[in-house]
């Protein structure tokens, strides 16, 4: 029996993290859409995707392999010319994310710009979290080089 309440709470806590967490890595149009269609497929499957261990892991590994499929459609751009709440509000460190690797963009702002800690967010995009630290720490070497910073400003 389909738990609209439940679905609808589980809706609104987990669709920003793993909306922002596939526009990190796969960029604003794809990784909305792919997002979007990943909650449609959750809402058909509820009763299955309630009772895992990691529901919004789970969706965002569905909209994952969703926005492979997206990219077929939609050209992906990682920096959009005006900020939304997708975007990453400033040009600059906009920009300087679209230099990163797609691993090593998302790893950052799940950790840097969500708070999430290295384990949280590695359970959530299916890494280890030796892997997601690595990124982590390279992306933020890469974007202190970009910005031109020291290296207690990142």
């Amino acid at each position: 029996m389909l738990n609209h309440a439940a679905f609808e709470q589980f809706f609104v806590e987990a669709e920003p993290l793993v909306r922002r967490a596939v526009v990190a890595r796969y960029g604003a149009e794809v990784g909305r859409e792919a997002a979007a269609e990943a909650f449609a497929a959750a809402w058909q499957s509820w009763d299955r995707v309630a009772v895992v261990e990691n529901p919004a892991g789970y969706v965002y590994r569905i909209a994952e392999r969703t926005a492979m499929r997206v990219i077929d459609r939609v050209v992906p751009r990682v920096v959009e010319p005006e900020a939304t709440e997708d975007s990453y509000g400033d040009h600059e460190l906009a920009a300087a994310l679209g230099e990163l690797s797609p691993r090593q963009r998302q790893a950052v702002v799940l950790v840097e710009g969500m708070g999430m800690t290295h384990r949280e967010a590695a359970e959530f995009i299916g890494c280890a979290r030796s892997s997601l630290q690595n990124h982590v720490e390279r992306g933020l070497a890469k974007l202190r080089k970009i910005l031109e910073v020291n290296d207690n400003a990142l």
